[in-house]
């Protein structure tokens, strides 16, 4: 959903936990996708945690959606409980909540956060978004605007990846460059790119989009994303994954329009010796035996906190300082860990003083992919992206940003699993797949 959708969601559930809405209530979220993820992130600001996550896709069920498992609808237990409340935030909420209903639950116990936008909604988003690319051409002049419209850090480091290429191939000297974050700053800053702008809110890069939607004979704007699709009905997300495309050679071709022939280009990692001398022994760090857990992503399924913390236990009887990268409430430590936050700019410089890196695939594994060191990384089998496996999609070998990570292919967190994370770590010596 557009940022502003965002927005008003957050303040509807924000203002009806003060209201006490939620009290006494068990909640479930139907459908996985990243709406949900951001509403689970939002209720868990208000310390509410949800009970569970339903959808109707069979391949999902048994995963787990930002630490929730992931259930058949059909299969709720008590599913007619006064007390139990289901939230709905999807374009599909028609289909969605007549399924709810047909299964005996009043409308009442049923919050539909899904909202069409108006037309005048539209104009005043697009009013808006003039604005703030007038400042933009009023400071820098009349350059062309790169828009990165991903609080995910990923995208940005891949962009960064074949920025050079792009701007030779284009014989572009001078731009502007939009982020919407702060994370998204640091990993833009990793890459020689200049001018680098970030929005004061997320919000405006969507009315930044409108305005470009509504106007595009006005404005020198390209969004920097393979399938956009809040600004067209553009049927190219669906071939993610068709007949093996992967997540490189989509963004290769339709983001930059560069030849198969051209390759993701590391940044040069600038010195920060002094910084991880000092971050080290802040947190008695030791180099090279330091495993950094990074058990969250905002894209893909994850793994309970049991296996988590019986990883991280494990590793620390065999000697190793174990850590969680961890961003706060919303992202806690595991268990017995030691809970680290540190500046994405000295991620990969960071992770290779510690020597080892254990994670669910997500975009901090990009950022930190050309760093020496052992690097396992977690896929889901069952977990699809379009037409095909999270691991086919997303396999950081596959994308060509390094050949020495360990990529587990996993069905169920179980003790196969957690064999071959372990002897990943200790021996080298496991078969991944």
């Amino acid at each position: 959903m557009f940022d502003y959708k965002l927005e008003r969601v957050e303040k509807i559930l924000e203002r009806l936990h003060r209201k006490g809405f939620f009290n006494h209530r068990k909640i479930f979220l139907f459908g996985v996708s990243e709406n949900t993820r951001q509403i689970i992130r939002i209720l868990r600001t208000c310390s509410l945690e949800p009970s569970g996550v339903l959808d109707n896709d069979k391949i999902k069920h048994g995963t787990y959606c930002s630490g929730i498992l992931v259930e058949p609808v059909e299969h709720l237990a008590d599913g007619k409980k006064q007390e139990n409340l289901y939230i709905v935030c999807s374009l599909y909420w028609k289909e969605m909540t007549a399924q709810l209903r047909a299964l005996g639950i009043h409308k009442k116990n049923i919050l539909m956060l899904y909202q069409e936008e108006t037309l005048l909604e539209c104009i005043r988003h697009a009013k808006r978004g003039r604005k703030i690319y007038q400042d933009l051409t009023a400071g820098y002049g009349n350059l062309p605007v790169f828009l990165c419209p991903y609080t995910g850090t990923g995208d940005v480091y891949l962009i960064g990846t074949f920025w050079k290429q792009y701007l030779e191939k284009m014989q572009i000297k001078d731009y502007i460059f939009i982020v919407i974050s702060k994370a998204c700053e640091k990993t833009a800053r990793l890459f020689p790119i200049k001018n680098i702008v970030r929005l004061d809110k997320k919000v405006e890069s969507s009315y930044l989009i409108r305005y470009a939607m509504l106007c595009p004979e006005k404005v020198r704007l390209k969004i920097l994303n393979d399938s956009w699709g809040q600004v067209h009905t553009n049927p190219l997300e669906w071939f993610r994954g068709y007949k093996g495309l992967e997540f490189m050679q989509i963004f290769r071709r339709f983001v930059f329009d560069l030849p198969d022939t051209a390759r993701p280009e590391h940044p040069v990692f600038q010195n920060a010796d002094k910084e991880l001398e000092d971050f080290f022994q802040k947190y008695h760090l030791q180099e090279k035996n330091t495993v950094i857990l990074s058990p969250y992503s905002n894209t893909l399924a994850d793994l309970p906190d049991k296996f988590w913390g019986k990883v991280a236990e494990a590793l620390k009887d065999r000697g190793f300082v174990v850590c969680t990268n961890s961003c706060g409430d919303t992202e806690q430590a595991v268990m017995g860990t030691i809970p680290v936050f540190f500046s994405l700019d000295i991620a990969p410089q960071l992770i290779e003083k510690a020597g080892y890196f254990i994670g669910i695939r997500s975009g901090f594994c990009d950022i930190i992919s050309g760093s020496a060191a052992k690097k396992v990384i977690l896929y889901h089998a069952r977990e699809r992206f379009f037409n095909g496996s999270t691991f086919e999609y997303f396999s950081l070998k596959g994308m060509g940003l390094c050949n020495d990570a360990v990529e587990i292919v996993f069905e169920n967190a179980d003790k196969e699993l957690y064999e071959k994370v372990m002897g990943a770590v200790v021996s080298g010596d496991v078969q991944p797949l």
